[in-house]
């Protein structure tokens, strides 16, 4: 795997399924403002954003189980052994999930909420990355490093961020057609201009 990749290089890797090893690099607060920004604003142009909520509250979703893993892993960190290290990242506390309002995904504001929520464990995330075992250790006993841990979680992130960035122009097109009372006025308009040509018809008016 070639060294020394940006972290962009490193997102397309994940996405394609590819190795990535995650170090001392790393941002999670970028990594959130990267694949969270520019959804968010496309969210923001339909006629009425707020009807994917849901969505968008998947997208939280996902950003809290990425800081829900990297601060888990900061907790099993600090604890001294193996034991201790799994209760340590079980009772692991992450900070409080953002609600996101309906005024915020209109405004697409939503996303800054979002990554401030990721840099309150980004520093130490990255330190924890900087010093941990790389993917495939001997050490690690087969089991997956910390990096395998966050790419699994920003997997998730991925998914949820594709899914909504799908849906969006559905809605678009959805909120674009007219209303069903818009429908009904318009097709009685055309009812009505058709019998007024037929009526000049009759009497030989050219229309």
């Amino acid at each position: 795997m070639p060294e020394k990749l940006t972290q962009d290089e490193q997102r397309e890797r994940r996405r394609q399924r590819l190795t990535v090893h995650l170090d001392g690099r790393f941002d999670l607060t970028a990594e959130v403002a990267a694949i969270v920004h520019p959804v968010a604003y496309q969210v923001s142009r339909p006629a009425r954003p707020e009807v994917m909520l849901r969505d968008v509250d998947a997208v939280g979703d996902a950003v809290a189980e990425v800081v829900h893993v990297a601060a888990g892993l900061i907790a099993e960190s600090k604890a001294a052994d193996d034991r201790t290290r799994r209760l340590a990242a079980d009772l692991a506390v992450r900070p409080r999930q953002p609600v996101i309002t309906d005024e915020q995904i209109i405004s697409g504001s939503w996303s800054g909420a979002m990554v401030a929520y990721a840099e309150q464990v980004a520093r130490d995330l990255a330190a924890l990355l900087d010093r941990a075992l790389p993917p495939d250790a001997e050490g690690l006993r087969g089991n997956p490093s910390a990096s395998d841990r966050v790419v699994a979680a920003l997997r998730i992130l991925d998914r949820a961020a594709r899914d909504l960035d799908r849906r969006i122009p559905c809605v678009r097109q959805r909120q674009g057609l007219p209303s069903m009372d818009e429908f009904n006025r318009q097709l009685r308009e055309q009812q009505d201009r058709d019998r007024a040509t037929a009526a000049l018809a009759r009497f030989g008016v050219a229309t």
